[in-house]
């Protein structure tokens, strides 16, 4: 019988380096297994239909409660009322950003500048049988605090737009300019 390390073996042989390997050899030829393994199931979880996602949709923040009073409008129901011309919109956001964009017929009524521009919008805004405010998106508080003093002005009906301008603008109609 030939031993494996005999001088006699061909490079080519199978028993030529059957006791050379070492640990560090057998731990990278299973780490590249393990690593082909997992990018296979990968690739075919990601081509399945019934695949498992790997990172969860984000979700979807949560308004904060609205004081007493004033009642939270969905995305759907502000649309439905800009569609029906039923509800008048009041935008919470500074003048630079109403500029930028803002729901078509909307009226810039600004946090900081409430006390100086609601004068002037005041007949409109009194003769709206009902009011939908909205700012920047679900974390900003300016339509709530825009539709809290608005509250203690007149009776009128005042919805806060929960989802905000970011939301509206990505699926409804927009206006660019310093004009409703």
């Amino acid at each position: 019988m030939v031993k494996p390390d005999s001088p006699n073996l061909s490079p080519l042989h199978p028993l030529a380096d059957a006791g050379q390997r070492t640990i560090a050899g057998v731990l990278v030829g299973s780490l590249c297994l393990l690593a082909a393994s997992a990018a296979l199931g990968l690739i075919v979880n990601h081509f399945s239909p019934r695949g498992v996602p790997l990172f969860p949709p984000p979700q979807e923040q949560a308004a904060p409660p609205l004081p007493a009073g004033l009642r939270s409008i969905s995305p759907d129901q502000a649309y439905a009322a800009f569609q029906s011309q039923s509800s008048l919109f009041l935008d919470a956001r500074s003048p630079e950003e109403y500029a930028r964009g803002h729901i078509p017929g909307a009226l810039n009524l600004p946090t900081k500048d409430f006390d100086s521009r609601f004068p002037a919008l005041a007949d409109r805004i009194e003769s709206a049988k009902s009011i939908i405010v909205y700012c920047r998106s679900v974390e900003c508080s300016d339509a709530v605090e825009v539709a809290e003093k608005l509250r203690e002005l007149i009776p009128n009906s005042i919805g806060v737009f929960d989802r905000g301008w970011e939301t509206w603008r990505a699926a409804y109609p927009s206006k660019q300019g310093d004009q409703p």
